[in-house]
């Protein structure tokens, strides 16, 4: 059986099984049920209707696992909340809501989830993508083994998706320079270096770096490294 040991394995997993599944549905290749049966025991996955947040389809074993009925479950889709860690299901709602209507954009969120027989929450990384064609919601479920060790890991990636999702429109206001500039920046240049590497005055570099504080609401150069390191510019 496939182990993920570090988040970049597990996301590279969790887009991949939701790339394959969005397009062999589209294409009606294959069943949810049929897709359902071939992923391997450990990975799961769910349907919701939209609108209602309603079960269309959930693997057996997911329910298994909680020692949940289909009964329950499909009577209200909400009786999971008594399995998971408080606050991880409103949070991973709220992404899902912030989704919005990106229909190809999928979303990445961990959930704290005490499993059937044990005594402590099990990490569960997540993968949920919308389809408004069909007004349902696709998810798909990895367990993360090994979670104590790796949870103030996940947390950080966690709380930076987070981080882009409320921040997203403030770096969308920058320009090119502004990007160039934050980049130099977060990798240690002087005002007189940039200036010297982008063939401007220095006087116009620090136009652009209060221009940068304003447009991004910040006032503390680590701030500055923040948005960076989300956005990929370093």
């Amino acid at each position: 059986m496939r182990k993920y040991t570090n988040e970049k394995e597990i996301l590279e997993a969790l887009e991949r099984q939701a790339f394959i599944l969005g397009k062999k549905l589209e294409q009606k290749d294959i069943s949810i049920q049929e897709y359902s049966d071939a992923l391997p025991h450990e990975i799961t996955v769910v349907k919701h209707e939209l609108e209602r947040f309603a079960p269309t389809f959930f693997a057996e074993r997911s329910l298994t696992m909680l020692d949940m009925s289909p009964e329950e479950y499909t009577k209200d889709a909400l009786n999971i909340k008594r399995y998971v860690f408080p606050g991880d299901f409103e949070r991973s709602v709220a992404l899902i809501e912030g989704m919005g209507n990106k229909q190809e954009t999928p979303v990445s969120y961990l959930q704290r989830i005490k499993l059937y027989g044990k005594e402590t929450y099990e990490g569960i990384y997540s993968l949920s993508k919308k389809s408004l064609v069909n007004n349902e919601l696709v998810s798909v479920y990895i367990p993360v083994r090994n979670f104590a060790s790796s949870s103030n890991r996940l947390l950080r990636l966690l709380d930076e998706s987070l981080f882009v999702k409320n921040n997203y429109w403030k770096f969308s206001l920058l320009t090119r320079r502004e990007k160039e500039i934050i980049t130099l920046l977060a990798v240690g240049f002087q005002n007189h270096e940039i200036a010297d590497q982008l063939f401007i005055s220095k006087s116009t570099v620090e136009q652009h770096r209060k221009n940068l504080k304003r447009k991004l609401g910040i006032r503390r150069f680590i701030d500055l490294i923040r948005f960076a390191q989300a956005f990929d510019l370093i």
